[in-house]
């Protein structure tokens, strides 16, 4: 085990993302090894018509997701960059929290290939699959 806590993850959240992603309201809910699991609680603020969730908001929420998933499987935070984000969205979600369950793929000592699964927290549907690729800086 990485040593690093729920509590670290959120911490994360809560601390080093930029502040107009506490809008997002995110909650970790585990961490692993090899990765991590996210929450995106429902809100009309993110929301079209209908309670569709916007795809600009999942997109957040999985590229700061991935910074808890990076930092549960190396351990600990450390400063980090997205070089890509690859993203498929697979169905829409309507007025339901959103989980991802993140995973490092791959690690090297300064490249880190990953992939995020969104899906709805009520049915389980399959939303969004993002792969991405982030470096570890200084």
């Amino acid at each position: 085990m990485s040593g690093f806590t729920v509590a670290e993850g959120q911490k994360v959240i809560d601390t080093v993302m930029v502040p107009w992603l506490d809008d997002l309201k995110m909650t970790v809910e585990d961490v692993s090894e090899t990765g991590a699991v996210v929450r995106l609680p429902w809100d009309a603020r993110i929301a079209r018509d209908g309670g569709l969730i916007t795809g600009q908001a999942l997109m957040s929420f999985a590229d700061a997701a991935m910074v808890v998933v990076i930092s549960s499987a190396i351990g600990g935070f450390q400063k980090m960059a997205t070089i890509d984000m690859n993203t498929s969205f697979l169905a829409p979600a309507y007025n339901t929290d959103v989980i991802a369950q993140g995973t490092v793929i791959k690690r090297g000592k300064r490249m880190i290939f990953g992939r995020i699964d969104l899906e709805t927290a009520d049915t389980a549907t399959p939303v969004a699959l993002i792969q991405t690729t982030w470096t570890l800086l200084g």
